[in-house]
């Protein structure tokens, strides 16, 4: 990873966890919770998804900088993929089910809790990035719709995934 790629990551980490925390700070606990509909999620729902989410891309990141590096025709697949990430990722206009490891399941009592622990997860991934020397860009492993993604590509993605899920949130809260 480049400086200018690591400035950039840490940058769009630290945007995009400003946005979670500034889109809950004042919410009651009824808005935290309400859900525009059954199948919906809640505020509180989108911010655990988030970091369930993150908390497992970091691990497998930094267990997959431990191993070899990935297959030279994985890696020819990966260029350019932060870019595509970046713009298609924060889009509301495809929905997409989270795998049953990353659904929230309302394992923390309030709000304070949830969003401390977001920020823990998030504060990990920005020190991890702004501190790593794993040869991040050499790993990759798969997503389910843009295929292989080298781990600069999974922590752009970090941020990308917290921006898509402060819109939805935004939507739960603008459809009470």
């Amino acid at each position: 990873m480049t400086q200018a790629e690591r400035d950039r990551a840490i940058a769009y980490l630290e945007e995009t966890k400003a946005d979670i925390l500034n889109s809950t700070a004042t919410l009651s606990e009824a808005q935290w919770r309400m859900k525009p509909s059954a199948e919906a999620w809640s505020p509180a729902d989108c911010v655990e998804h988030l970091a369930i989410v993150e908390a497992h891309l970091l691990r497998q990141i930094q267990d997959l900088a431990k191993g070899p590096a990935a297959a030279e025709e994985v890696l020819a697949a990966t260029p350019g993929k932060e870019d595509v990430i970046v713009k298609l990722v924060p889009s509301r206009g495809r929905k997409v089910t989270a795998p049953e490891g990353a659904r929230p399941a309302n394992r923390f009592p309030n709000a304070d809790e949830l969003r401390a622990h977001f920020t823990e997860v998030r504060d990990r991934t920005i020190l991890y990035v702004r501190t790593t020397k794993d040869p991040i860009r050499q790993r990759a492993f798969n997503h389910m719709i843009f295929g292989p993604l080298d781990g600069y590509q999974w922590i752009i993605f970090c941020g990308a995934h917290t921006e898509r899920h402060r819109k939805q949130l935004e939507e739960a809260l603008a459809s009470a």
